[in-house]
């Protein structure tokens, strides 16, 4: 077999020898090239017309062909003086389907396949077959499941195209049996194990997953490991081994870290030094920390953050701050310097939104803190972005600060919104024995035309029961801020009909209501309203009570004409007979004694006004997570109302977030009235 390789071998180069005795081309010939371009191919070939070629020439040639992977394979002959390179192109990829895959989402696995080089539409290599099944078997491991099995095939298609089709039998995760800290003395490993989000099997790892196996779940545990100590005084830890044993059937997991706790270190002297921008003892007096205290990494990075959000609030967009520890291990202290770098001072160029496609640019604008031309302000930003979070019909906001390019001194703000469905519209129909066909239309516009502005009606309709409620409001009526609303409703009532209760009732009322905002988080808010209610009630079918304190405030009339009772004052405040006997009587005799009805009309008319101030700092409409609402408001009645009372209320709200996902919400709510 050697002697026939070595034989083919010496033919070929004897061959080539005799082909190719040096001679200067006049034309190169490309021959099988269909989807590479041939200006990419005389790119990476060394020759041109004009160059005399000899055998080393066309054998590097040949290799740097080779080389771009293009081609499985690559003749390069003679005819006459025109050089003829005859070239087999590899296929290309058409698709690339993965099947099988739960734990692992198709995107992530793709791009894993993405970085070996194997993606749709570029030249597939047979050779990367196998780097295909290591690079996802990769992942997996990684994940804990080193049950997985991935299978890959191929199969050609037309014109010189392959389908790579890949199949995973993910198994099962290897699922954590131990956990064990070796050379810990001041905390125990519950303690320590307790910071981790890996776990042992527990009650809820069915739904948290905190006993499978992943190896970057491991690195990140070692990592909140290694803070938990620095932030208790030991500077000289250290995670000295790892020790991650399977079991035989892959299924099972025990880690065993290797700890070095070293000793507690305090707090030394802290200064801050680099370029002061602005006054030294401002950023000196940022630092959390004080000397003689107990070393915290956590509070090293907060004094960083707070040097840097008030360097950012005065312009200095990129400036880093860098804590400088040095370590005496005589004294067991930690001296701390910041070093300051705060770069230049940036101003913004442009405010851009995106994603706004109802809502109007200038609604956006209305809302920014931030402004263009002015300096950078961190808190601006910040502030600018929780504006936007407040208003109903957003989703989402992020705000990004991208340098421009070609300047260093020159942000723009990219706000991005995912705006919200802020419109809702309601239909519905019903049928009941009592009221017969009921309907309700109802429309909700938060973001009307895309202004801001709100609308909003709604209509009931029944055989015994009609209401109408219309409210209108444009949140900047001013440019600074002051809102202005009207309000309107109508509702007629005869629950007699519907034997329900005998009496009836028309309402109607309008309102205007105001706003005016006293700082970034404060504003007042008032309104003033009219009423008027119209109440029919009927003598012997309306409840007692309620007859007898409507015919108190006088304004009854008689159905028909009755015969009075002696010894009663109708006109008086008890206008209500005591007895059956004595209930007016019809003349003609209604049968049995029945008393004929009578009815009382009254007329109430309310002007009223109410002031209420409220405080919000939420981050947000809906489902805030930090932040606090307070509210304090009065409503009462104006002169001329038929009926004095007033109202005074107060409710507050404190949000405090204990996880990304979780937050405490305390409220609390009073009120006291009286007419």
């Amino acid at each position: 077999m050697i002697r026939s390789l070595l034989l083919v071998t010496l033919l070929s180069l004897t061959s080539m020898s005799m082909a190719f005795e040096a001679f200067e081309v006049e034309d190169i010939r490309l021959n099988g090239a269909d989807r590479i371009s041939h200006g990419t191919i005389f790119t990476y070939l060394p020759i041109e017309k004009g160059d005399t070629v000899n055998k080393r020439s066309v054998s590097r040639s040949v290799k740097s062909l080779f080389r771009t992977g293009y081609f499985s394979d690559v003749k390069i002959f003679r005819d006459g003086n025109v050089l003829v390179v005859k070239l087999v192109e590899r296929p290309a990829i058409a698709s690339i389907g993965i099947d099988g895959n739960k734990a692992i989402k198709t995107d992530e696995l793709l791009k894993g396949l993405r970085n070996i080089g194997l993606v749709e539409g570029e030249v597939f290599d047979k050779l990367q077959l196998d780097r295909v099944q290591n690079e996802l078997t990769r992942q997996y491991f990684s994940r804990g499941k080193y049950n997985v099995i991935v299978e890959a095939k191929v199969k050609e298609l037309d014109r010189n195209r392959v389908k790579v089709t890949i199949k995973i039998e993910e198994g099962k995760a290897a699922k954590i049996k131990h956990i064990k800290i070796v050379g810990n003395t001041v905390f125990t490993d519950e303690e320590l194990i307790d910071t981790f989000e890996s776990d042992t099997t527990g009650f809820l790892s069915w739904y948290t997953s905190d006993d499978q196996y992943s190896k970057e779940k491991l690195n990140g545990d070692l990592e909140t490991l290694k803070s938990y100590y620095m932030d208790r005084g030991y500077v000289d830890f250290n995670v000295e081994s790892v020790q991650v044993t399977i079991s035989q059937d892959k299924r099972d997991v025990y880690i065993t870290a290797n700890i070095n706790e070293g000793s507690v270190y305090k707090f030394g002297e802290m200064k801050v030094s680099g370029e002061m921008v602005i006054e030294k003892k401002t950023l000196q007096n940022l630092i959390v920390s004080v000397e003689d205290q107990v070393f915290a990494r956590n509070l090293t990075e907060a004094s960083a953050e707070r040097m840097k959000i008030i360097l950012g609030n005065f312009g200095y967009a990129f400036a880093e701050v860098t804590p400088v520890p040095e370590v005496d291990k005589e004294t067991s202290k930690v001296d701390m310097t910041y070093f300051v770098e705060p770069g230049k001072r940036v101003y913004v160029r442009n405010v851009n939104f995106n994603g706004n496609i109802k809502t109007k640019d200038e609604v956006l604008r209305r809302e920014m803190r931030q402004f263009e031309g002015g300096w950078y302000s961190k808190s601006l930003v910040e502030r600018s972005k929780i504006r936007l979070q407040q208003k109903p019909y957003f989703e989402e906001v992020t705000i990004e600060t991208p340098r421009v390019p070609g300047s260093d001194d020159q942000v723009d703000v990219e706000v991005t919104v995912k705006e919200r469905n802020s419109g809702q519209f309601q239909f519905s129909v019903g049928f009941s024995q009592v009221s017969g066909i009921n309907t309700s239309i109802s429309v909700s516009l938060q973001n009307l035309l895309g202004t801001g502005n709100a609308l909003s009606f709604a209509i009931n309709n029944s055989s015994f029961f009609k209401q109408l409620n219309v409210f209108y409001e444009n949140p900047y009526y001013t440019d600074e801020g002051i809102s202005l609303g009207y309000s309107m409703n109508f509702s007629t009532s005869n629950f007699g009909e519907a034997n329900i209760a005998r009496f009836s009732s028309n309402n109607g009322g309008i309102g205007m209501q105001m706003s005016f905002p006293i700082s970034e988080y404060d504003r007042i808010f008032t309104s003033v309203g009219y009423e008027r209610k119209n109440v029919k009630a009927f003598l012997g079918s309306t409840a007692t009570l309620i007859f007898s304190d409507l015919c108190e405030l006088g304004g009854y009339t008689y159905t028909t004409q009755p015969i009075l009772p002696t010894g009663i004052d109708w006109n008086g405040a008890d206008c209500l007979p005591e007895t059956v006997e004595q209930l007016p009587i019809d003349p003609g005799g209604i049968r049995d004694g029945v008393p004929i009805p009578f009815e009382v009309r009254r007329s109430f008319t309310f002007y009223k006004a109410e002031a209420r101030w409220a405080r919000d700092s939420r981050n947000r409409f809906f489902n805030p997570t930090r932040g606090s609402f307070y509210r304090l408001g009065a409503e009462f009645s104006l002169p001329g109302s038929t009926a004095k009372f007033y109202k005074i209320t107060a409710k507050s709200n404190k949000l405090f977030p204990l996880t990304k996902n979780l937050t405490l919400s305390i409220s609390g709510e009073i009120g006291f009235g009286d007419g």
